[in-house]
């Protein structure tokens, strides 16, 4: 479920972190259930265990799961509101990311309002039934 970039400038734990914070907030992972072993994900992904032990160690400090000594890490049951801003936490960077790319192109607020509406209409609204535009 975890997916990573290796060709990226984001370290690897942080993708962890961020992917685990994806499926958390799109209800693929609940609370409660029990998320791979650092060893078995670190395999899976062939990353340092110690890249994904970090990306837990956050993720528990953060409160978004937690680990039991001898039977592993789960996701911690939540509030919505507590992932609603986690959620905000994964995007923000992105959507600074973006807004920093246009700006090197010297695009305007107009025209960069412009753009991501155009790309917002274009794009599936997989929050309404069978993802249809609105």
């Amino acid at each position: 479920m975890i997916r990573v970039d290796t060709t990226s400038f984001i370290p690897i734990y942080e993708q962890i972190k961020k992917e685990t914070v994806r499926l958390v907030a799109t209800g693929v992972l609940k609370p409660h259930d029990t998320l791979p072993s650092i060893r078995d994900l670190a395999a899976e992904l062939i990353v340092n265990p110690n890249t994904v032990a970090r990306a837990y160690r956050e993720l528990e400090q953060d409160g978004l799961i937690m680990t039991q000594k001898g039977r592993g890490s789960f996701v911690a049951g939540r509030a919505q509101p507590d992932i609603e801003k986690d959620v905000e936490a994964y995007l923000v960077p992105v959507l600074d990311e973006a807004i920093a790319e246009a700006r090197k192109f010297n695009l305007g607020t107009e025209r960069i309002m412009t753009l991501f509406e155009s790309r917002l209409r274009k794009a599936p609204d997989k929050s309404q039934r069978g993802g249809r535009h609105e």
